[in-house]
C-alpha cells in the first residue's frame, strides 16, 4: 500500500541539502564540499546547528568550476600514454 501512495504523491525537488546530500547530488566528496565552504567558494546557511546548502548555491558553485581543456588523443579527452 505504501508503494502505491508513493507513486501517487507528486515529486518535490529539495531546496536545501545537508553536506552529505550535496556531496551525493554533485558527485563530489564531502571533504571537497567542506573545503569549498572553508575557502568561501560555497555558501552555506545555518538553522540552529544544521548546515544547509541551497540548491541555487550548489548549482552556482558547480557552474564556477573551471572547464578542463580538451587534451586530444581519445574520445574522452584524455591523452594516450606513449607505448614503450
Amino acid at each position: 500500500m505504501e508503494e502505491r501512495e508513493t507513486m501517487l504523491r507528486p515529486t518535490v525537488e529539495k531546496l536545501g541539502f545537508t553536506v552529505p546530500e550535496a556531496a551525493s547530488v554533485s558527485s563530489l566528496g564531502q571533504t571537497s564540499i567542506y573545503k569549498a565552504i572553508k575557502e568561501g567558494r560555497l555558501r552555506i546557511r545555518k538553522f540552529g546547528t544544521r548546515t544547509i546548502i541551497t540548491r541555487a548555491d550548489l548549482v552556482s558553485f558547480l557552474e564556477t568550476l573551471p572547464d578542463v581543456p580538451e587534451r586530444g588523443g581519445t574520445p574522452d579527452g584524455l591523452a594516450e600514454r606513449p607505448k614503450p
